[in-house]
């Protein structure tokens, strides 16, 4: 995943530095806001379910716990 800093104009939201990304390239937008999110944030935000079509997850439990092996064992050169 790559963050790109932007802005919203009012209208368009426009990068804050050049971005190397093929025209009408799909994105998926998380604004970071001031104050701390709500469940009900949350739950309108499409975060939830956002990976519910991979096939490649089954399991979502599994999933995060092999994430979480992964993450806790790998190297850091």
């Amino acid at each position: 995943m790559t963050a790109i800093k932007a802005h919203f104009d009012g209208k368009t939201i426009v990068p804050d530095e050049p971005v190397d990304l093929p025209r009408d390239t799909p994105l998926y937008v998380f604004v970071e806001s001031k104050r701390p999110m709500t469940g009900k944030d949350l739950l309108e935000s499409g975060l939830i379910g956002l990976w519910k079509d991979r096939p490649d997850i089954g399991d979502s439990l599994k999933y995060a716990r092999k994430l979480r092996q992964q993450a806790e064992t790998r190297r850091r050169d």
